[in-house]
């Protein structure tokens, strides 16, 4: 059976994540993330990890699956959470790199023996580590802060990331994952604008106060 309707669900939640975020971040007047992005981004990982494992494009595979655990742990940082917690994170932090590692090492030996030209295969390589380094920065920031938020180096990667996975979808003219890459760049400008603006000029609408921080010493 094809995977292609989880992909072509996984792509709905993904388009849906980037229109509530945008809408978020118009009413604010700044780049936020609502609970409902992280949700959103959730289902689609797992949904486009599905989608790509029976492509057999196993580099794009571990991307999603390494994101899955991070809008989840950003779904718990959304309440508030001890800054100190990501000690408590090593095993499953371990056991996630170790899956995104096999993933790439047997997506690029998949890659060579189809014969993918090198080019090719560095502009995979390269979008699918910014892509995910993306959110693995974004991780850090918000477990350091003990909150979930959205730096503005995340805007950077996910645009440069972006830019070389939407050139190898257009290589492989793959719909599916044509569509996935080629709404993001709009949202992740837009944001980047959003975030030249002073933040004390524009106030936020119809957003709850963000957790307060927690404090050690």
């Amino acid at each position: 059976m094809s995977a292609a309707p989880l992909g072509w669900l996984g792509q709905a939640c993904f388009a849906l994540r980037f229109l509530v975020q945008w809408h978020a971040a118009e009413r604010a007047g700044r780049s936020v993330a609502p609970r409902s992005f992280w949700w959103l981004s959730l289902a689609g990982a797992l949904l486009m990890a599905l989608y790509t494992s029976e492509a057999r494009q196993l580099v794009l595979a571990g991307g999603f699956l390494a994101s899955a655990w991070i809008y989840a742990r950003n779904l718990l940082l959304r309440g508030g959470a001890d800054p100190r917690a990501l000690t408590r994170l090593l095993p499953e932090t371990a056991a996630v790199l170790g899956i995104l590692a096999w993933c790439f090492a047997a997506g690029v030996a998949d890659a060579r023996s189809a014969g993918l030209p090198r080019v090719w295969l560095a502009i995979l390589v390269t979008g699918q580590l910014l892509w995910t380094a993306r959110f693995a920065l974004q991780w850090l920031a918000s477990e350091r802060s003990g909150r979930s938020h959205l730096p503005r180096s995340f805007w950077w990667l996910s645009l440069a990331g972006n830019a070389l996975l939407l050139a190898y979808a257009l290589f492989l003219a793959d719909p599916l994952l044509i569509a996935a890459f080629a709404f993001g760049p709009f949202v992740q400008v837009r944001n980047l604008v959003l975030g030249e603006r002073p933040r004390e000029a524009v106030p936020e609408v119809g957003l709850p106060a963000d957790p307060p921080r927690v404090a050690h010493r």
